[in-house]
């Protein structure tokens, strides 16, 4: 028997701006109130998927992926995915209209735009000619949203106005949001650009300040303005000294423009070129001296040339660049390859923090992928039997067990057919009313088991099918592409790999990411 699931789909992002009526409240209370106002609905199962923050103008949204993954693994059962209206799924048009006639057809999925009076269902040749034109409005909100707002920065940019909820590190705002010298901070980075300037190395400043009690930037913004600052670190480390070091707003000026938009109406982002920031002098007072500032960053060119040179010679591709972290303090590992036999993966925490107590000791290149790569094709190995195991029982077992369906089922039809012939004779008088309850009741007597035989055969089928849809899964499809695979490349490792946790002692842990598929498989092999 088919299971039911009705999916509930929200969103939400900055081009709404402060309409309420497009908060992840009201759209959860008006998909609720669908629900209950639709007795069609009452018996299924709702699952809800949320993306706050995430532009319609892509589906590159976690937990729409998520949903999506989710009605993959369920093919075959009854699901709705409803939605405030179309603008909630997606405001690209191409896109949104290929999820409405392609994708959710494919996947049988009925899909239901309150808002907009849509429901799939009454449209079975795709939807019309006022839905299209409804997304295509949606489409131009976010670029519209997005130019104006770039426009408004840029002005903005121009004038050399700040921006933000908290200053710059050695600042703090005056009534007018304009910048004054915070000169604890600022003492801090007039030590920095000191040591600096006597050549000391990173480590050395970094293991002072530490020594000292000084906190990093990060840490002291978030004190002072109770603020939840992201992408920042709380301990000093060689990146940060950096950006301090080569800003031109310790020298007075406004830096703005530092990175923009890659696509209109999308949330990421690219650098911009030093060149293309736009730098406006006097802005405020300067904390550093432009004679210091200007002999430093020579300094730290001239370092930056040479590490350069030196690093030059060509380095193999790693199969699993960013994707393998030391267990002990959770950095990244860094691959180091001197030569053929020198080939190591290290954790750089010690060096770049002094005061650090990790423990991590290098790992063999060689030993490390070799380990990830029999992880993967175990379970890919795994996956191969169960499937083989699983489809000579089906061979084996399904058609005799659909064709014991077929006989109850003619069986249950003969009895019930006993029992009208019966009633007609008991209506003609042939049959006392006596006999005829007695055998009436005998024939229902008989009729009961069988349901009950049936019932537990068909729930035995059911069952297959609802443990095996792995076999129809991302998952499958990946296994299917590389099981020949005899290397560990790049491809391989990111199709398969979330991550890679190493301890001191080298021992390895894999983290999948189709771990949930990866463990049902486990247990059934167990079984």
């Amino acid at each position: 028997m088919k299971k039911k699931f009705l999916f509930f789909y929200e969103r939400l992002s900055r081009e709404d701006g402060d309409d309420e009526s497009c908060s992840i409240t009201n759209q959860r209370r008006l998909l609720n109130r669908f629900k209950d106002e639709h007795s069609e609905f009452h018996d299924y199962q709702v699952e809800e998927f949320i993306d706050d923050g995430y532009t319609g103008s892509n589906f590159n949204r976690p937990n729409f992926q998520n949903m999506m993954s989710r009605v993959r693994s369920l093919y075959g059962n009854m699901i709705v995915i409803a939605t405030k209206d179309f603008s909630r799924l997606g405001r690209d048009t191409i896109d949104t209209v290929n999820y409405l006639e392609k994708i959710f057809p494919f996947l049988e999925v009925r899909y239901i735009a309150i808002n907009d009076d849509y429901d799939s269902k009454d449209y079975q040749y795709g939807i019309d000619f006022e839905a299209k034109f409804k997304n295509l409005i949606n489409g131009l909100v976010p670029i519209q949203a997005s130019t104006t707002q770039k426009r408004i920065k840029m002005e903005e940019a121009l004038q050399g106005k700040h921006n933000g909820p908290v200053p710059l590190y050695g600042y703090r705002y005056t009534a007018d949001r304009e910048y004054e010298v915070d000169w604890e901070a600022a003492y801090v980075l007039q030590i920095i650009m000191d040591l600096l300037d006597q050549k000391k190395t990173y480590k050395f400043i970094i293991k002072f300040l530490a020594e000292k009690g000084i906190d990093p930037p990060s840490v002291y913004l978030a004190k002072k303005y109770n603020a939840k600052l992201c992408k920042t670190s709380s301990i000093w480390n060689k990146t940060t000294l950096k950006k301090i070091a080569r800003n031109k707003a310790y020298l007075g000026y406004s830096v703005r423009h530092k990175e923009e938009a890659c696509v209109l109406g999308t949330k990421g982002t690219r650098a911009v070129n030093k060149a293309n920031q736009i730098l406006v002098p006097d802005r405020q007072q300067g904390i550093f001296k432009k004679e210091q500032f200007d002999r430093v960053n020579d300094w730290l060119d001239e370092r930056a040339s040479k590490r350069s040179d030196k690093n030059r010679r060509p380095h193999r591709i790693s199969a699993l660049y960013k994707n393998v972290c030391c267990a002990y303090c959770g950095r990244a590992l860094s691959r180091r390859r001197q030569s053929e036999i020198c080939d190591l993966y290290i954790c750089l925490e010690k060096r770049e923090n002094p005061l650090s107590d990790c423990v991590f000791t290098p790992i063999k290149t060689a030993e490390l992928e070799k380990a990830v790569l029999e992880a993967i094709k175990f379970n890919m190995r795994l996956f191969i039997e169960s499937k083989n195991r699983i489809t000579k029982f089906l061979n084996c077992n399904i058609a005799d067990s659909q064709t014991a369906v077929e006989r109850l089922q003619e069986r249950v039809e003969e009895i019930r057919l006993k029992k009208m012939n019966l009633y007609g004779e008991f209506k003609a008088g042939d049959v006392s009313r006596e006999e005829y309850l007695t055998k009436k009741q005998e024939l229902s007597q008989q009729i009961a088991p069988l349901e009950a035989r049936i019932k537990n055969v068909e729930e035995g089928m059911q069952r297959y099918d609802e443990a095996n849809t792995i076999f129809y899964s991302d998952f499958a499809r990946l296994v299917d592409e590389f099981k020949n695979e005899e290397a560990l490349s790049p491809e391989l490792a990111d199709a398969f790999i979330e991550k890679v946790l190493v301890d001191k002692d080298h021992n390895i842990e894999v983290v999948f990411k189709f771990q949930d598929e990866i463990n049902r498989l486990r247990m059934r092999n167990a079984g």
